[in-house]
């Protein structure tokens, strides 16, 4: 019951009162990862306001005539109390992982929840995102251990994530041990994953692998603010804190 609590006031925060602050402003906010769906960008808003009532809303960009990515729409989300949320999509729908409470999301591309979950995985696995793979129709979650910030665990779970059927464990001793950095976006294409990291000097750092996440090479992104990743045509997006989103290199560069 507790922990049913706990999850309620995290996606929705307390009751609007006259003495809590709602104000919302979400243009002030960093964004976070990034997906392509539907010839749009679509990312969250990083919430750091502590203020109470919803705080949260699904981003949407475009790109004009000059390949220019701006600002096109954004939807409520009813959620408050998430930090940092990876987001992927599996072509008609979006799945959202939260950093901070490990709730993973299912989403329409205009807001509106289908439903949110828990992973069954122990409480020591700190979420370090999530993608869809399309060999399978499923999700990849992926989870770092508090206990031990080298290893890594990567879960295919169903769409409507009840189901693990594949588990995979590695060692990434490279990976900053720091709580707040580590690995926490990742994307799929191909058999291959691209994933987005800090190493233990503090550099973030682009992770190329096969599906097995034995590292094919690594890619520094130098002086960044990047928060989130896509593939957009055989191309690798990067987010930026800023709200900026920018090709990074053709896939084919990167294996």
């Amino acid at each position: 019951m507790k922990k049913m609590i706990l999850i309620l006031f995290m996606l929705f925060g307390c009751d609007q009162n006259n003495t809590v602050d709602t104000n919302k402003n979400i243009y002030e906010d960093d964004i976070s990862d990034i997906t392509f769906l539907y010839d749009s960008f679509f990312t969250t808003n990083y919430d750091l306001s502590f203020n109470s009532s919803s705080q949260i809303d699904l981003i949407k960009f475009k790109t004009d005539n000059n390949q220019e990515v701006y600002m096109d729409n954004h939807f409520d989300l009813g959620l408050n109390g998430q930090g940092y949320l990876a987001i992927t999509n599996d072509g008609e729908e979006l799945y959202l992982q939260s950093r901070k409470t490990s709730l993973l999301f299912k989403y329409s591309t205009i807001g509106q929840q289908a439903f949110y979950s828990l992973d069954n995985i122990d409480y020591n696995w700190q979420p370090s995102g999530i993608t869809y793979l399309s060999e399978t129709d499923s999700l990849m979650v992926l989870y770092r251990s508090s206990e031990d910030n080298s290893q890594f665990k990567a879960r295919r779970l169903s769409k409507d994530f009840l189901f693990n059927d594949y588990e995979i464990s590695f060692m990434y001793d490279f990976i900053s041990h720091d709580i707040d950095k580590g690995i926490y976006a990742i994307e799929n294409k191909n058999l291959n994953f691209y994933i987005l990291g800090v190493d233990t000097s503090s550099i973030d750092i682009l992770i190329t692998t096969n599906q097995f996440f034995e590292v094919i090479t690594l890619d520094t992104i130098p002086n960044s603010n990047v928060v989130g990743l896509c593939i957009k045509n055989d191309q690798l997006f990067l987010s930026y804190r800023d709200k900026r989103i920018q090709k990074w290199k053709d896939l084919i560069d990167l294996e």
